[in-house]
């Protein structure tokens, strides 16, 4: 039997002014989780225009990013960018932040971080001095998004809400290979945002390489010091991903290098 179309969640609200949402999620909120429309959709594969982060404090998450299974466990951050297909398998004795945010309202040096993830495959966990930090900050978001109903206050919520994120990504940042050339980030970066558009027409290094005017070998380079892959291992990855989404309803399954063993 086929499945349906993977649905896109393509706006947080039915309001488009509303750039971000925060709730705070316990075992009580979940214990009639099938009658919440709010948190319902979590069980069934989909894709959002938005980034959500999670800051689970307690208890373990289990769930399917881009097919592939994962694990979170508490006191640890994770994140699912624009266009990743995902579900929630299981929730048990959890607590947790999770902030829904408009990708437009994410700064682009912290988008760079973030779009990292599905190449090194981590989600940090946390020290004390991190949670407490993020648990101060979230908190605070909270406070604030209760009694703000003016100008003034908006913009300080919607400067909290960014120092979340920050502080996140920088988490994040924290734990991935160590780049110190800023140009590789750079090539590693726009090379990611042409493949996204081109990998069923561009499938050589090469044509990536000619189109950013450098060789392919210094784009090789910037690619494997920044993502631990080569060019060629992320073209292939992409047209699997890419693969498995537009077949998802013939339920093809396909192996990613991701899912090799480091």
């Amino acid at each position: 039997m086929k499945r349906e179309k993977i649905p896109t969640h393509k706006h947080i609200t039915e309001n488009k002014s509303i750039n971000f949402l925060l709730h705070h999620i316990t075992d009580s909120d979940l214990q009639n989780i099938s009658d919440n429309e709010k948190f319902s959709t979590l069980n069934c594969d989909h894709k959002d225009d938005y980034f959500v982060f999670f800051l689970l404090q307690e208890g373990i998450i289990k769930g399917l990013i881009d097919f592939k299974e994962i694990e979170i466990n508490e006191r640890t951050i994770f994140c699912t960018i624009p266009g990743q297909v995902h579900s929630i398998t299981e929730l048990s004795d959890i607590r947790s932040w999770v902030l829904v945010v408009d990708a437009m309202f994410v700064k682009n040096e912290y988008k760079e971080i973030f779009n990292r993830i599905p190449y090194l495959n981590m989600n940090p966990r946390l020290s004390q001095e991190e949670l407490d930090e993020l648990l101060q900050c979230i908190s605070l978001v909270n406070k604030k998004q209760a009694q703000t109903n003016k100008l003034a206050g908006q913009n300080i919520l919607h400067d909290l809400v960014s120092a979340y994120i920050g502080i996140m990504a920088e988490i994040y940042q924290k734990s991935f290979p160590v780049v110190k050339n800023n140009r590789y980030m750079e090539i590693t970066s726009q090379f990611k945002t042409i493949l996204s558009s081109n990998y069923q027409t561009m499938k050589r290094p090469n044509q990536y390489a000619s189109q950013m005017r450098i060789s392919s070998i210094y784009l090789n380079e910037a690619v494997k010091t920044t993502t631990g892959f080569s060019v060629s291992d992320c073209i292939q990855n992409e047209i699997v991903i890419q693969a498995k989404r537009l077949l998802y309803s013939l339920n093809f399954t396909y192996p990613t290098i991701y899912d090799r063993t480091r």
